[in-house]
């Protein structure tokens, strides 16, 4: 077993993590944050509490949870720890789940990249504030160092440069690139091999993560950057970068960071699990690439709700007809749930007035009998309410008849259907 800490675990980078590595079988996940977070909700290990990388006591404390919970590997979910951790590798009490200390430098900054990687043709045209004239223009500025698109500037007139004026430092100005912009999703092997190199456009975008991405072909000319990147920067296992296309329709460097993208999932449901390579990869182990021939593949990406409730219960009574069926299937989410109350050693009892041979229905809808610890088929107009028998049960019902009337009477818990993901335990 591997054990795996994520630090800062509810990061759009560490929710990321937990999806690429939360159903391998050689994988124990521990989410660490500093403060309370999404995390919480995902990671069925979770501490937090742990001092920011600013305090004076974060390696001690953090080398104590790496001994603590035995831990082999450490990833970085964020760009400020990436380069933290980076820096104090040689204190860490575990492998560390990115580059070198040189090269998580350099990414850190679109300047140092850019200087890194001087003269190259897909590097943009850069300004200092005192040299630009109305004949530059239009111009985008952009932080030197900084993420979800915080700072960033169009430039369309000349008075719009007094905003900048002694902050050549703190800024990248560079030429306007107003065509469509990509990542590129990558993965460097021990030997410095480019093991592969997968493009997504960003077709959507929201405080600087893309929230919608497509799979695209990897045109010859990105290509052909991805190999001189990976030539003249030293990478270990995931890393990506961002084009934008010029005004001439040829590909210019955006940046690059040596981590998991938030929407590195789009290129990893192709058959190459990034993170989980780089974790194989620092344990030693070769890595060799699938392609899962997938000419098509996108991701839109929302806000997710997960649930805590401070309930309790051991029996669940549930209904059949428009709760464990929908529209003549099979409702998906409540199986789901029910599986993972199995899992948790709590009784299924089915409550239902189906009306027709309820084992039959059960055949037909390819559901074993056996997940159900009781089947109750109700054949009268007895109210559901007088079949419970237990206090610490829930009970889930699409008739807000039986359920005002079982909340009334037996003083437990109940359900409709659209809270029934309130109920699942989302955590691995």
């Amino acid at each position: 077993m591997i054990n795996v800490l994520v630090f800062p675990c509810g990061s759009e980078i560490g929710l990321e993590v937990h999806n690429a590595l939360k159903y391998d079988k050689h994988i124990n996940l521990v989410g660490l944050s500093s403060v309370s977070s999404h995390g919480r909700v995902v990671y069925k290990n979770y501490i937090e509490g742990i001092s920011f990388i600013t305090s004076d006591t974060f390696m001690e404390e953090l080398n104590k949870i790496i001994e603590d919970n035995n831990i082999d590997v450490l990833i970085p979910a964020y760009d400020d720890v990436i380069l933290y951790l980076s820096e104090h590798r040689d204190e860490l009490k575990c492998k560390l789940a990115t580059s070198n200390k040189t090269t998580c430098d350099i990414a850190r900054s679109k300047r140092k990249t850019y200087e890194v990687l001087q003269g190259e043709w897909y590097i943009p045209e850069t300004f200092k504030v005192s040299q630009i004239t109305e004949k530059d223009l239009p111009l985008f500025a952009k932080p030197d160092i900084g993420q979800g698109s915080q700072g960033i500037m169009r430039i369309e007139k000349m008075e719009d440069l007094n905003q900048l004026k002694g902050k050549d430092d703190e800024y990248i100005i560079s030429e306007l690139l107003p065509g469509q912009e990509y990542t590129v999703d990558c993965f460097t092997n021990r030997k410095g091999e480019l093991v592969v190199a997968s493009m997504r456009m960003r077709k959507r975008i929201k405080t600087g993560i893309s929230v919608n991405s497509v799979i695209v072909e990897l045109p010859a000319e990105v290509k052909q950057i991805a190999d001189a990147i990976n030539e003249k920067i030293v990478f270990d296992g995931v890393w990506f970068f961002q084009v934008k296309l010029d005004r001439n329709g040829h590909y210019k460097l955006l940046e690059m960071a040596p981590r998991v993208a938030g929407s590195m999932s789009t290129s990893r449901v192709r058959g190459f699990n990034y993170i989980l390579n780089t974790v194989y990869q620092l344990m030693g182990y070769d890595i060799k690439a699938i392609d899962n021939l997938l000419d098509y593949a996108e991701v839109d990406r929302a806000l997710s709700n997960k649930y805590v409730l401070n309930i309790d219960y051991n029996y669940v009574y549930m209904d059949f007809d428009d709760t464990i069926t929908y529209k003549q299937t099979v409702n998906t989410e409540v199986m789901a749930f029910i599986y993972q109350c199995l899992n948790k050693n709590k009784k299924i009892k089915l409550l239902t007035r189906h009306a027709e041979n309820i084992h039959e229905s059960l055949q037909k809808y390819h559901i074993d009998e056996t997940i159900f610890d009781e089947i109750i088929h109700i054949k009268d107009e007895t109210l559901k309410s007088e079949y419970i028998k237990h206090k610490d049960a829930i009970f889930i019902d699409d008739a807000f008849r039986e359920r005002y009337d079982v909340s009334k009477k037996c003083k437990i818990p109940v359900f409709d259907l659209d809270s029934v993901s309130a109920l699942i335990d989302w955590r691995y």
